[in-house]
């Protein structure tokens, strides 16, 4: 599988990407990154599954593990999937996924593997955040208050500084900013605090909840006024270079997630840096030479820093 995720990347890296662009249909409240791609190659995305079809990964070091991001993922594409053509096998794998999350009880979805500094158990704010992002779209195809009061307790670590067992840091600027990989140096990955941030908005715009609506407030002008931290050039970091002690350039799948994670923050915040930013990265991703240099990037911080697996 490693083999085939490097050989596709160099492929995007050529001939640049569409994965994770923004979908845009006029009802059925559709997640707004397109995932369908995931579909199409679903067995390299989300095989193995279990008995009851929800996808699990076997790792080398811990062995079989539910992984909440890409449960969620494989929700979300299949909810996508279910609102554009309404197949019904579509829905039926959605609320499987759905109720995966409505399974655990304290809305935790832990990872049972060390990462990093990171011990298990430990959680993550993109996993809390996709897991909001499938409970709200569960309530709002069923009814069903249950989901949306599980969403809410799924996005309470978001609130809690990592220290008291939640994912919040601050910035160098003292700006608030929710871990992807809580531990106790944060990196400050940038795609993993738009899925929270994603998932967070969703629920404030749905609810009317003040509470959640301020600290939306609050992470969306982190990232305005500190976009600068993920950005050189025309391409994007996947976190901050401090932190990370070098230029972790994204990949060209990943610089398009984020763009549109950007777009979807955008069209709620209007802000002038955001749009700019946007728009550089968009002339990145579609000059092959912009792509080769962030390619070279990419490698030279893989070399002197080895990917987890």
């Amino acid at each position: 599988m490693l083999y085939t995720k490097v050989y596709k990347d160099i492929l995007k890296y050529l001939f640049s990407t569409n994965d994770f662009s923004q979908l845009s249909i006029g009802n059925g409240y559709p997640y707004p990154l397109d995932l369908g791609f995931t579909l199409e190659d679903e067995s390299f995305y989300y095989h193995p599954q279990d008995k009851d079809g929800v996808p699990y990964r076997l790792y080398q070091s811990v062995g079989k593990q539910y992984n909440p991001t890409r449960i969620a993922a494989y929700a979300l594409a299949n909810f996508n999937c279910y609102a554009l053509y309404n197949y019904d096998s579509c829905f039926e794998i959605f609320l499987k996924c759905a109720d995966w999350f409505l399974g655990i009880e304290d809305a935790r979805y832990e990872y049972h593997f060390d990462w990093s500094d990171l011990k298990a158990p430990w959680i993550s704010s993109m996993a809390q955040g996709e897991a909001a992002s499938v409970l709200i779209r569960a309530y709002k195809i069923t009814g069903d208050e249950k989901y949306l009061k599980h969403a809410k307790l799924s996005l309470e670590p978001l609130f809690v500084r990592i220290g008291s067992g939640g994912v919040q840091s601050l910035l160098p600027d003292g700006s608030l900013f929710v871990e992807e990989y809580p531990s106790r140096n944060p990196t400050h990955v940038l795609n993993g605090f738009l899925y929270a941030l994603i998932g967070l908005g969703e629920y404030a715009e749905i609810t009317e909840s003040k509470r959640h609506k301020d600290l939306f407030r609050q992470l969306s002008l982190s990232v305005c006024t500190n976009i600068d931290i993920w950005c050189h050039g025309r391409w994007s970091l996947y976190e901050d270079r401090i932190k990370a002690k070098g230029l972790n350039f994204c990949t060209p799948s990943y610089h398009n997630l984020q763009i549109t994670q950007l777009k979807w923050l955008n069209a709620r915040v209007n802000d002038p840096e955001i749009e700019k930013t946007i728009n550089a990265w968009e002339k990145g991703l579609g000059n092959l030479w912009t792509r080769l240099f962030a390619f070279a990037g990419k490698a030279y911080f893989r070399l002197k820093n080895r990917a987890q697996r």
